[in-house]
């Protein structure tokens, strides 16, 4: 069985996933996909499409080629990831803005930056 590669990439996602002690239930919420599914490619019962490995990589913030380096050790993370915090929101947040309009997304910015200024200049913080 450790020779199946589908059973192999289930267990580094699995390894991944409890490397920031997320249940399979707070996977599936923040990616969108099927707590069920996820159950199946974790245990190599389900062929796991590009799109959905895509997914997960964002919903766990880590690049693509790492959920598919699985025989490079099991929950090998870069850098840039082994820093965040496993709640980390921006995957969340970055997902949500995609699904804004244009324009949405236009007015959201604005209030980033306008909220940016003003924290940098002291002009929200409280003494």
């Amino acid at each position: 069985m450790d020779s199946n590669p589908l059973y192999r990439f289930g267990r580094h996602l699995a390894g991944l996933r409890k490397k920031y002690n997320w249940a399979q239930d707070k996977l599936a919420l923040e990616s969108g996909l099927a707590r069920s599914y996820l159950s199946g490619v974790e245990r190599g019962k389900r062929n796991i499409s590009l799109r959905n490995i895509c997914i997960l990589a964002d919903t766990l913030g880590v690049p693509p080629h790492e959920l598919l380096s699985f025989d490079a050790g099991m929950t090998a993370l870069t850098d840039a990831r082994a820093n965040l915090s496993p709640s980390d929101p921006y995957p969340s947040l970055n997902r949500a803005m995609q699904k804004l309009s244009d324009r949405d997304q236009l007015w959201m910015a604005e209030l980033v930056r306008t909220l940016s200024v003003r924290l940098n200049h002291g002009q929200l913080r409280q003494d």
